[in-house]
């Protein structure tokens, strides 16, 4: 029986090689030996899954899902008949198309879904300060952002790629050290970007570099951890270094028009910027 994926999100963790050959039409190729690389790619786990796969792959991919919390529902067996179902429901796909059940950062949805179009924002350089992953970079690239991403970490900056070239995409990466430079971006000049994204990530001393930067009529978006954080339940980051005082960002970046300056939930109860603003053009 085929079974139904209406209410899950559904993960193929078969080899691509095999998911290529055929799958369930609305899958998402994540191999169960990658999972642990690729983790950025699954969505929130508050969204149900349900897997697809050989037996082997499935028992892998399964532990660690409910390891770390994902809700799942009865595994869907990989099999001749089961493919000729599908095929003869119209179901079936060939080809190494993947369902993208990750998310960007709502902030950045908002900037792209509401802002762009609202403010006649059009697409040009952007670059993303401690991209982790390439989640949001990711997304703005297939917006028609040309993204450039920097990190410390290699590990972070090789799923970028990877992410990258699963949605066809070319992304700039730079592994960099921000915090032991007075200039860690010596290769871009002033006015490089129409678009700065800074998401988790508060080192002050960047402040000066990140408006020089930045076009006339270029866009700021900044998320990090607000003061507060440090009486949540997750009790992190806690030192003030890494904690922005309400409205200090508007302060940094006086001058700016406002587009967002507010303060958001995340799930965990802890406090966060929500702050676009865009660099005057004279």
């Amino acid at each position: 029986m085929i079974h139904s994926t209406a209410i899950a999100a559904l993960i193929d963790c078969r080899p691509e090689a095999d998911y290529v050959l055929g799958h369930h039409q609305g899958a998402c190729s994540l191999p169960a030996s990658a999972l642990f690389a690729r983790l950025h790619e699954l969505p929130k786990r508050s969204q149900t899954l349900q897997l697809c796969g050989q037996t082997d792959d499935l028992a892998i991919a399964r532990a660690f899902l409910l390891e770390r919390g994902y809700q799942l529902l009865e595994d869907l067996v990989w099999s001749d008949p089961l493919a000729e179902q599908l095929k003869q429901a119209g179901r079936l796909e060939t080809g190494p198309q993947s369902r993208q059940w990750w998310q960007a950062a709502p902030l950045v949805q908002v900037f792209v879904q509401e802002l762009m179009s609202r403010y006649r924002i059009q697409a040009s350089q952007g670059l993303d300060l401690g991209c982790g992953a390439g989640r949001d970079l990711i997304y703005l690239a297939q917006k028609g952002w040309e993204m450039t991403g920097v990190d410390w970490s290699a590990d972070s900056l090789t799923r970028v790629q990877q992410l990258a070239r699963s949605q066809g995409l070319n992304i700039r990466t730079l592994q960099r050290d921000l915090e032991t430079q007075a200039n860690p971006l010596p290769e871009f000049a002033a006015a490089s970007f129409g678009l700065i994204c800074v998401a988790r990530y508060l080192h002050r001393p960047l402040f000066p570099l990140l408006r020089n930067l930045l076009k006339p009529g270029g866009l700021i978006i900044y998320q990090t951890f607000m003061q507060g954080c440090e009486n949540t339940r997750v009790g992190r980051p806690r030192n003030p270094k890494f904690l922005l005082a309400p409205h200090e960002l508007a302060e940094q970046f006086q001058g700016f028009e406002l587009l967002l300056d507010e303060i958001e939930v995340l799930d965990d109860g802890r406090p966060v910027s929500a702050f676009i603003a865009r660099k005057p053009v004279v």
